[in-house]
């Protein structure tokens, strides 16, 4: 399992392509879903960009590497706060790119979208992160683990490390906004609501 788990955190940027690709192919989005889906998308985005301000660059590597352990800003709350953005965006995507076929359908794709991104998160990434962060940092990473849960919100008042700094997502981030650009476009354009 160990060896499963470095394999999806090395390829974890990887993973949205499938989703992606089947987004594309068979996108059917309505006004409302656009609406709908851009609102989590943005909600998403937003969160994933504070959390790489305080992550740094080196988070993105393709093995664990950060040089302190972060508790500040939304690390306060959730071990895994960008995660939980990706989750956000990949719904936002869902419901945006199926909700021409019907609520029905957009919600059962957006929960089994929600569905296979935890299990992929929770089972292959992040136990390679946890081994890292628990070599790296010992007790001090232990106790945060006893107060901050994986996924869900921690409302206990915690010492905070770390600032939040705009350089690692200007160096970063841009991929991920042409890239959901990019998927926007052309969506919009083969569902004909945006003409070109």
């Amino acid at each position: 399992m160990q060896d499963i788990s470095s394999l999806g955190f090395r390829y974890r940027a990887l993973f949205p392509i499938p989703l992606v690709i089947v987004a594309l192919i068979f996108a059917k989005p309505s006004i409302y879903s656009l609406i709908l889906g851009s609102v989590l998308v943005l909600m998403g985005v937003i969160l994933r960009v504070i959390c790489l301000g305080y992550l740094g660059v080196k988070s993105r590597d393709e093995v664990p590497n950060i040089a302190n352990l972060i508790t500040a800003g939304p690390y306060r709350y959730t071990r895994n706060p960008v995660y939980i953005a990706n989750i956000i965006i990949a719904t936002g995507i869902t419901i945006f790119s199926f909700g021409g076929y019907g609520i029905l359908v957009s919600i059962i794709s957006a929960l089994i979208v929600i569905f296979v991104y935890f299990l992929f998160y929770n089972y292959l990434v992040i136990p390679a992160e946890e081994r890292f962060l628990e070599e790296k940092f010992k007790e001090d990473y232990l106790e945060y683990k006893k107060v901050v849960p994986r996924w869900l919100i921690n409302f206990k008042q915690i010492p905070t490390r770390g600032r939040f700094r705009t350089l690692p997502i200007w160096r970063t981030e841009y991929w991920t906004w042409i890239l959901i650009i990019m998927i926007y476009l052309i969506i919009l354009v083969r569902a004909k609501i945006l003409k070109i």
